[in-house]
């Protein structure tokens, strides 16, 4: 049986990811300051989160890139899964996931409607990507048991990928692996979603 990577080389990207949402708001958050100043760290901070979501979501987007483009050919063996074997806990396999959706429909509109008396109106996309990942986990259990292409489960709401457009996927994944910006994955969302 031939063999297919579990990770095509995201990983390499995370270190581009690193300036987490929670980790900079929280520290938004921590600060003491006047209502004014408060203003306008807000509205200097809230570019810098708006990037990081893009770049967060496009990780996401690009696990369901992957798993899509993976999934419409043969069956392979998948290696390097890290997840095989360990134990499945869904609540903290979604901690990260359900933060980042509570925060983007619930919590930048708010503090957007606080400090800058106008509302934060995310890209629609965002919450179709996380939403799906979410059904995308809870379908695969953590990947856990996930050996093979075929044990991938893709939830209902992702268009299967045509043949045709099976080898412009993988080339624009590899394009923005090597470029090391995910973001360029967003071209792609129209395939699956």
């Amino acid at each position: 049986m031939e063999k297919i990577l579990f990770d095509p080389g995201y990983s390499t990207c995370l270190f581009g990811i690193s300036d987490s949402v929670e980790f900079m708001y929280s520290a938004f958050e921590a600060s003491y300051m006047p209502l004014k100043q408060k203003k306008f760290q807000f509205s200097v901070l809230i570019q810098k989160i708006k990037s990081s979501l893009k770049r967060n979501i496009s990780f996401y987007l690009g696990c369901l890139l992957w798993a899509s483009y993976i999934k419409c050919g043969e069956n392979k063996e998948i290696e390097n899964n890290p997840c095989l074997n360990e134990e499945y806990n869904e609540e903290v396999s979604l901690e990260e996931i359900n933060y980042l959706v509570d925060f983007v429909r619930n919590k930048l509109n708010r503090d957007s409607k606080y400090y800058l008396n106008k509302p934060y109106e995310p890209d629609e996309r965002y919450l179709i990507v996380l939403e799906t990942y979410i059904n995308f986990i809870k379908g695969n259990k953590g990947f856990v048991q996930t050996k093979t292409t075929d044990d991938i489960y893709l939830p209902k709401n992702i268009k299967p990928i045509k043949k045709a457009d099976a080898e412009i996927i993988k080339t624009k994944i590899e394009n923005a692996i090597s470029k090391k910006d995910l973001t360029l994955l967003f071209d792609l969302y129209g395939y699956i979603l």
